[in-house]
């Protein structure tokens, strides 16, 4: 059933008409007070097209901050009595907020980070963890446990103040406290470092490995952490330590020359450290950034002057395409350190250096991609930020312009989301189903890739329009890249900087430009490819993970179609998969919306429409689109517009 949509022109005519019968007067006396006008209703207007929305902006009033053709919208800042009049005319124009969108990263629910590594002396081991969150957090839980040579825990100190002391020697290797046993004086304020610090009775701690030790600490406020176990790899100076490269088999396919050569990639994030000549050069010394476009402030910059003062896009982008050899146990390797090392860039800086950004400047970036795309050479855009789901996917502006995009047969390739792992976590660009949402994966800090399992913050669907995400999942789990002292992800954790240009980072971004590089792969040894069956082969190519039993070890949900394999991928000649039964054109024209096929029974759980998932085939692949039918009910009280509390 198609959806009924009412066309606008005639009522937006007689509006317009209306409006320009307000007596000249005072038009002049609007003018005259615009600068003594308190405009901090910041929202996103559409309309059926650009310019009717710009002649209503010109009569109510208000300032236009970004031209957004690719949605026929406008981002203005409006008084409170301006926005109250365009109220007025929503029957032939649509308001939303200007929403804020934050790096993958920056969605972590938790929001405190503990070292990778620890400082061990002769009978004590410290392990330093930080408060990104604006407010305090209180221990509620500790568990520790360690080699029973060192003999019992004599005090646990944390900034140097009591927190337990014991003269009993019955611990035997393992110490928890609850709430009841920690003192309320354990706490970290906003934005605070801590040291957590353990003295033991016997000496003898640095004759131990990190890995002899575990660490976990619990927050009142729903969020925990736990001591990494020790990278196996870790200590070897001049490793590159970007063995995703190999696991995803990307290190055979560049020995065939299956690089990423002529394939342009964009990625839109916190912008680039340009200078770096891995990022700057391909594997042939040839400059490869084609343009770099700052998205906050409309301007192109110079591309080797690109800068990124967050860290998170330089990451992302040296994970898609660092042209550097990879080192392994001190040897030179005839693989590179990126996916897609010879991939041709564009920067679109579009995040500000505390990692959030805009719905207005997120889409300003897609734009000009949209209008560049073809001079470019663009084939496949990096998004690796969210925000939280407000509509249905085809309401949504930012979703609007993905979609748009891949409307253009440019393959989208976005972070499912670090606010898992309940249910229906993922958020905005990632609920949009025709495109490549990717989960993360943990290697467990070792190279075996027997023990990885899925990241414990992956986010989880089904979207809330009932579509199954994420697509697949990709290593993500403290992955090596580039990064530098400078910026401020690593001014806040310098814990985690590697060298003087590597930095370790966990997440579904991560993921993502690992899944992003696999595409430029696709695209050079078949330029021909559309959109759909890059998804296809991808989805086509990955493999579920299973329990010794056979069965799931994690739900669709969670793993999406399975695991990613960049050999697979390029090598697979699947057509015809993906985004079945749905239609983006008329997606975007309100002709027709789609919903997914999960659905949910009686006793709250999650499931797919007709079909049984305990046994599954490499490559399996559900049927994605249904015609949404107005008023199904797929799962118990349905969220509906009302439900999301939409902003305006």
């Amino acid at each position: 059933m198609k959806l009924k949509y009412i066309h606008k022109s005639a009522m937006l005519l007689a509006g317009m008409l209306s409006i320009s019968a307000i007596p000249f007067s005072a038009h002049s006396a609007k003018t005259l007070l615009d600068p003594l006008v308190e405009r901090h209703n910041e929202v996103i207007i559409q309309g059926d097209d650009l310019l009717s929305v710009k002649n209503i902006i010109g009569s109510v009033g208000g300032i236009i901050t970004h031209e957004l053709s690719l949605i026929n919208g406008l981002a203005v800042n409006v008084s409170d009595n301006e926005l109250a009049t365009l109220k007025l005319y929503e029957d032939v124009i649509t308001i939303i907020k200007n929403e804020a969108v934050f790096s993958a990263s920056a969605l972590d629910n938790c929001k405190v980070y503990g070292s990778h590594v620890v400082e061990m002396s002769a009978n004590k081991i410290r392990w330093n963890i930080y408060n990104a969150k604006d407010q305090k957090v209180n221990f509620n839980k500790m568990t520790f446990n360690w080699p029973p040579g060192l003999g019992n825990i004599r005090t646990l100190k944390i900034n140097g103040l009591p927190v337990f002391v014991s003269v009993i020697a019955d611990q035997n290797g393992e110490l928890v406290l609850n709430a009841t046993d920690i003192p309320a004086t354990a706490f970290l304020e906003a934005y605070e470092d801590a040291t957590v610090e353990l003295a033991f009775t016997n000496n003898g701690t640095d004759s131990y490995m990190h890995n002899d030790f575990s660490m976990a600490v619990g927050f009142a406020e729903n969020c925990d952490r736990k001591l990494a176990e020790g990278y196996e790899t870790q200590s070897i100076d001049g490793d590159s330590n970007t063995y995703y490269v190999n696991v995803i088999g990307a290190d055979a396919l560049h020995k065939m020359g299956i690089t990423g050569k002529n394939v342009t990639v964009a990625v839109v994030d916190s912008g680039l450290w340009g200078a770096h000549k891995a990022l700057n050069r391909n594997t042939s010394n040839q400059s490869r950034i084609k343009a770099a476009y700052d998205a906050i402030n409309g301007t192109e910059v110079s591309p080797h002057k690109m800068t990124d003062e967050n860290i998170h896009g330089t990451h992302v982008t040296s994970i898609i395409a660092n042209s550097d050899r990879a080192v392994e146990y001190g040897q030179m390797t005839s693989h590179y350190q990126g996916v897609a090392p010879d991939a041709n860039l564009v920067v679109v800086k579009a995040i500000h250096p505390d990692g959030h950004s805009t719905y207005a400047d997120a889409i300003r970036g897609l734009q000009y991609i949209a209008d560049n795309h073809k001079a470019l050479n663009i084939r496949v855009v990096n998004m690796s930020f969210g925000a939280q789901p407000r509509s249905s996917y085809w309401q949504d502006p930012l979703n609007q312009a993905v979609m748009a995009l891949w409307a253009k047969d440019i393959v989208v390739v976005t972070s499912v989301g670090n606010t898992g792992p309940s249910a229906m976590t993922v958020g905005v660009p990632a609920n949009v189903p025709y495109v490549i949402s990717v989960g993360g994966i943990s290697d467990k800090n070792t190279l075996d890739t027997s023990d990885d399992e899925m990241l414990s913050f992956s986010s989880q669907g089904p979207t809330h329009d009932a579509f199954i995400k994420p697509d697949l999942v990709a290593p993500g789990g403290h992955m090596f890249s580039l990064g530098n002292s400078t910026m401020q992800t690593a001014i806040k954790f310098p814990q985690y900087l590697m060298a003087k240009d590597r930095y370790m980072m966990s997440g579904t971004s991560q993921s993502s430009g690992v899944v992003t590089g696999i595409v430029a792969l696709m695209l050079q040894n078949n330029p021909n490819l559309s959109a759909d069956d890059v998804k296809c082969r991808l989805l086509g190519s990955t493999t579920m993970a299973q329990s010794p039993d056979g069965a799931l070890a994690y739900s669709p949900f969670y793993q999406g179609a399975g695991r990613v394999n960049a050999k697979n991928a390029v090598e697979s000649t699947a057509k015809g998969c993906a985004n079945n039964g749905m239609d983006v054109a008329a997606d975007l024209s309100g002709e027709q919306h789609y919903m997914g096929a999960a659905r949910q029974d009686a006793d709250g759980n999650y499931y797919i429409q007709d079909y049984d998932f305990e046994v599954w085939e490499e490559g399996f692949a559900w049927r994605e689109g249904f015609a949404w039918r107005e008023g199904f009910a797929w799962r118990e009280a349905q969220l509906n517009q009302e439900n999301f509390a939409i902003n305006e």
